[in-house]
């Protein structure tokens, strides 16, 4: 069973900068200092192999096991009696270096005494063995018994065993790590880290005699601290049991019996295993004490980081319910309601194309010519370098005379650039058609109707449309015989107020006009 609270909402000022900082530290521990020990360990055990030391230590850990009654060495006799002949020394070499208690019974000279006629020979072999495994970085820094540096508590939680021992660990930290920073702040979520994994560390070395290395204390910490912190508050989880897997919310406190629980059962069942199960408890369980003396004093704090992690679910959420709502409207023929849901959409996703042309289908069915002017705008103003072909449609909607009506006259003319943009000239044509024939309307807004003009007649001369061609430059000699003397009001360079608050302003300098090449 695996259940981790996660967070994935992040912002320049919420970047959990210690939880992917203490992922990097252990990456570059995992994938380069540690990245010679399998070639040491082979070596050693190669050497191991060839010496004397499996027909002195063998036989003597066998009878040493059988002389004891617990269950971890009942466990482990039967584990040793199962080794097929064929495969070695290497995998009883491996069970007899992880018993703690065989290991400690061995260097303390009470396997092999000194009066053993094999003593000397053991000891010299035994010392080489030990010194080449000393050369492994992971043999250096992994927090072992009677090792007497203390930083060991600390660098043994950037060291791991196997890819997927490291990789479990990092999926973990990067889930419930950021919760627990944006609840304590960086410099004391890394104390609170830190102290985890010592702690845990401590607690693992009072259970066990062997050698711990790896992440998981400090992690347990890490996710024990988002239960104390949260309290009662509903955090977003992922969990796993067998095969199923899914998310939830529960209440953050809740969770802390859960993994305790787990860890204590999982102890239980398996007493042989190599799984430092002390460590996982001990780093809860420190983890939420230190939570609890770290804990903000304002705890609004906390509510505002599980507001931002809900934002972009409540977001969702409130579009599904605004979609779902806007398609029974319009299948109902509510076309009022329909659109000013379509709106809603249209303002809570202003960069999709579906929601605008949805809107504006909608509101071309209606009446209200504020509410068409308003979906044609919004369209109008969407600044993508090439349009796609669902706009290229609407474009060509618009330029009936309903929508044209609805529009101002500066905006008809972005219609109409928009449309010789997409090629389709006939449509921009009659737009153009539309304003030239009123002379005020011709003078007030003459370089931008030349424009469009001028790049119609350059498609068609391109493409070899003559005809074609020939109509627009008669339009340009009778509407605008001296091209010098043009005036007229430049395009708009920001979207009109009504939907200004949810379209970007054009960013690539300028207003919005044609760029005519006439040397072609």
């Amino acid at each position: 069973m695996l259940i981790i609270p996660y967070q994935t909402r992040f912002s320049a000022k919420s970047l959990p900068a210690v939880t992917l900082a203490l992922i990097l530290v252990n990456a570059i521990v995992f994938f380069f200092l540690q990245s010679r020990d399998d070639a040491i360990y082979r070596a050693a055990f190669e050497h191991y192999a060839q010496s004397d030391l499996p027909g002195i230590e063998l036989p003597r850990y066998r009878n040493w096991l059988l002389n004891r009654t617990d269950a971890d060495a009942l466990d482990r006799i039967e584990r040793l009696r199962s080794i097929p002949a064929q495969a070695g020394v290497l995998p009883a070499l491996v069970l007899m270096q992880g018993d703690a208690d065989f290991m400690r019974d061995l260097k303390a000279g009470r396997v092999i005494r000194s009066d053993d006629p094999v003593y000397e020979a053991w000891r010299e072999q035994r010392q080489r063995f030990e010194s080449m495994l000393a050369r492994a970085f992971t043999e250096r820094y992994a927090l072992k018994p009677g090792a007497a540096e203390p930083w060991r508590f600390v660098t043994h939680q950037f060291l791991h065993g196997d890819f997927g021992h490291w990789l479990g660990n990092m999926i973990v930290l990067l889930l419930a790590g950021p919760f627990a920073e944006a609840a304590l702040a960086r410099v004391r979520f890394l104390l609170g880290y830190v102290a985890s994994g010592a702690l845990a560390g401590g607690l693992f070395s009072l259970f066990s005699g062997g050698m711990l290395i790896g992440a998981s204390g400090a992690i347990s910490g890490a996710m024990a601290m988002v239960a104390v912190l949260y309290w009662t508050r509903r955090v977003p989880v992922f969990y796993w049991v067998v095969f199923y897997f899914d998310t939830a919310r529960i209440p953050a406190l809740a969770l802390l019996p859960i993994w305790i629980g787990n860890e204590l059962y999982q102890w239980a069942s398996e007493p042989g295993s190599r799984v430092a199960y002390a460590a996982h408890l001990g780093g809860f369980v420190f983890g939420a004490t230190i939570a609890w003396l770290l804990r903000p004093r304002d705890p609004k704090a906390l509510d505002r980081v599980l507001d931002e992690a809900d934002a972009d679910e409540r977001q969702s959420a409130k579009r599904s319910s605004l979609l779902t709502q806007a398609q029974a409207a319009a299948a109902r023929l509510d076309i009022k309601r329909a659109a000013q849901l379509y709106r809603e959409l249209v303002e809570l996703n202003p960069d999709s194309v579906e929601y605008l042309i949805a809107y504006f289908n909608i509101a071309l069915l209606g009446h209200d010519e504020k509410t068409l002017s308003d979906a044609a705008l919004r369209i109008l103003w969407q600044r993508k370098k090439h349009a796609p072909e669902e706009l290229r449609k609407v474009f060509l909607q618009m330029s009936q005379p309903k929508v044209l009506q609805a529009l101002p006259v500066d905006e008809q003319l972005r219609l109409a650039r928009r449309l010789v943009r997409s090629r389709e000239h006939a449509a921009a044509l009659q737009v153009l058609d539309r304003l030239l024939g009123d002379d005020n309307l011709r003078g007030l807004y003459a370089r931008q109707i030349a424009d469009c003009l001028l790049g119609l007649f350059t498609t068609y001369t391109r493409y070899g449309l003559k005809q074609q061609a020939e109509a627009v430059r008669q339009r340009l000699s009778k509407y605008f015989p001296s091209p010098s003397e043009i005036g007229g009001l430049p395009p708009k360079s920001q979207p009109p107020n009504t939907i200004r608050a949810t379209t970007r302003a054009s960013t690539r300098g300028g207003p919005d006009t044609l760029r005519i090449d006439l040397s072609h």
